[in-house]
């Protein structure tokens, strides 16, 4: 996995050719039963199938130089999230008040710079802070937001 999030998908296949070449192939035709899916030449003749087929796609360390997500599970979840208020009985509003807040936070955690975690070890309430600096200065100033 390692070498797949450094983009060496090139590696990773050739790797998996030669555990196909020690385990031999699998049989033909589809699984059946559990245990004939658990076969390990049919894992990794899968594994190597996919990764051959979606080597393009593995450009991880491009994707990260131009801040690209390298994952769903963004998408993900916000789809679970809408799902979750358009089929509620209680049907949520979108509340604006949080909105921006809300906005601040993607925008911090998308940019990758030190902005979220310079906010995280910034704000009132920081554990790895002394407590009682952290109540002068959250008197003295306003409210901090993400970005």
């Amino acid at each position: 996995m390692r070498a797949c999030w450094q983009g060496q998908v090139g590696d990773v296949l050739t790797e998996r050719d030669q555990w196909q070449t020690r385990l031999g192939e699998p049989p033909p035709g589809e699984a059946q039963t559990a245990e004939e899916r658990r076969d390990p030449r049919r894992v990794v003749a899968q594994a190597r199938s996919y990764l051959g087929n979606n080597r393009d796609r593995m450009a991880y360390p491009r994707y990260r130089r131009e801040g690209l997500p390298t994952t769903s599970s963004l998408a993900e979840s916000l789809v679970g999230e809408v799902n979750a208020r358009v089929k509620s009985k209680q049907k949520h509003g979108i509340r604006s008040a949080g909105a921006e807040s809300i906005l601040q936070l993607r925008a911090a955690v998308l940019s990758q710079d030190d902005r979220l975690p310079r906010f995280f070890a910034e704000r009132p309430g920081c554990p790895f802070r002394k407590r009682d600096a952290l109540n002068r200065k959250s008197e003295d100033a306003p409210a901090q937001t993400a970005a």
